[in-house]
């Protein structure tokens, strides 16, 4: 069990070309207040995630920490439900100020959001069959 919901190497978007990939192709978006998710389906058989938290958006780096530490551990427990997407995570100007109680209410909006649009592309353009 505790296999399923762990945040190893084989779930993070790790080098340049990973991130490229995903601001190149990304399919989705998701607007939340303070973040905006940018997806694409992966071509491995799991969902990965990636952050981008700039100092010009998060001055501070215990923010700009805390930032990710919730972004990763929201992943981490909706990850089983996404639909293999490599994810990239930007945070939005003035997060730094939101409690923690209000950005996990908008992460967990944010991976609905994300898992309806991921199972609308998957019903429109299915893959094709030989």
């Amino acid at each position: 069990m505790t296999k399923l919901y762990s945040f190893g190497t084989d779930v993070r978007l790790r080098c340049a070309a990973d991130y490229k990939g995903v601001f190149d192709g990304a399919l989705f978006k998701v607007h939340q207040p303070h973040f905006l998710f940018l997806a694409k389906p992966s071509e491995l058989a799991n969902s990965r995630l990636g952050l981008v938290v700039a100092k010009k958006k998060v001055r501070r780096a215990h923010e700009r920490n805390r930032v990710k530490r919730l972004a990763r551990e929201s992943f981490r427990l909706h990850q089983q439900q996404l639909n293999d997407l490599d994810i990239v995570i930007l945070p939005k100007m003035g997060i730094d100020t939101v409690t923690n109680a209000e950005l996990h209410e908008q992460l967990q909006f944010a991976w609905q959001k994300l898992n309806r649009l991921a199972k609308k592309h998957t019903k429109i353009a299915p893959s094709p069959q030989k």
